[in-house]
């Protein structure tokens, strides 16, 4: 009689194994597979491993690094090679190229890198005769630096104090020994008006030098040397000319054509050899009319 397998099982073969993996038996070789025929994947070095090999290559370029540098540094800030040999000042008039290279703090043989721009500039700018420096190094050796110096054009006289003015209009120090004091003078400014409003104070102080260069540019503050501007509280003003006190009554600007009338009128009293004391050219009213006041 003959036995017949069920068509859902397998016939085993002798003595091996009832299962085998199919799938391995067919692809991997003999050698990758363990003593019970399953395959198994080769070995990798572990994850962990794999991290501290990487950070401690890091930590080797990084503290290389750091040496260098510190080592480039040292030599930077040591080398005879880096040490100010010259110092160029340009822009200066009233200031000594030694004077401002003081302030700047460039010494002659100090290390460059040991050098602050910055301070320097800093420095420089405390002087208040310096309106503006600009300070820059050239390796190996040299420091520029660049001033603006301010230009004293009147002094202006607040609380019993003479105040040197530039033109901006804009106080910058009081009047001291080796300082120009043969300017005109600028009165009617309290120290209330300048707490007060000081951006202000400045500009009216700048309406008064523009109409002073208007003089000059007619040619009158030749003849008649400024003495002195008086500024109203009312922004009318009066200018005081010539070594004979000449009172010249602007009143409220606009000025341009009054000063060419003032130039006129005097020009004409002088040809006449009149000796006039005040001019009156704040008539709003009638601005084509000019009084003379004469001594």
């Amino acid at each position: 009689m003959t036995s017949l397998a069920p068509p859902n099982r397998r016939v085993p073969e002798g003595d091996g194994p009832a299962v085998r993996d199919v799938a391995a038996s067919s692809t991997s070789p003999p050698a990758a597979r363990g003593a019970a025929g399953v395959a198994r994947a080769p070995r990798r070095p572990r994850a962990w491993l794999r991290r501290l090999q990487l950070l401690t290559g890091v930590a080797v370029v990084v503290a290389a690094s750091i040496l260098v540098g510190w080592g480039l540094r040292r030599y930077l800030r040591s080398s005879q090679r880096f040490a100010i040999r010259t110092v160029v000042v340009s822009g200066n008039a009233r200031r000594t190229p030694q004077e401002i290279a003081k302030r700047a703090g460039a010494d002659i043989g100090k290390n460059i890198f040991a050098f602050e721009e910055q301070a320097a500039k800093a420095g420089v700018e405390a002087d208040e005769w310096i309106e503006s420096a600009r300070v820059a190094t050239e390796l190996p050796s040299t420091v520029h630096i660049d001033v603006v110096e301010r230009e004293a054009v009147a002094l202006a006289s607040i609380a019993g104090q003479l105040l040197l003015v530039d033109r901006k209009g804009m106080s910058f120090k009081a009047l001291g020994p080796g300082d120009p004091s043969d300017l005109p003078v600028v009165t009617g400014i309290g120290t209330e008006e300048i707490a007060r409003d000081r951006p202000q104070v400045q500009e009216r102080l700048r309406r008064a030098l523009d109409l002073c260069e208007d003089l000059e540019r007619v040619g009158l503050a030749k003849n008649y040397p400024l003495q002195e501007i008086h500024l109203e509280p009312d922004d009318s003003i009066t200018v005081v000319v010539g070594s004979q006190g000449v009172t010249l009554a602007f009143g409220q600007p606009p000025y341009r054509l009054k000063v060419d009338k003032a130039a006129r009128v005097l020009f004409e009293v002088a040809r006449r050899k009149g000796k006039p004391a005040v001019v009156f050219l704040d008539n709003e009213a009638h601005p084509e009319r000019v009084v003379v006041r004469m001594q």
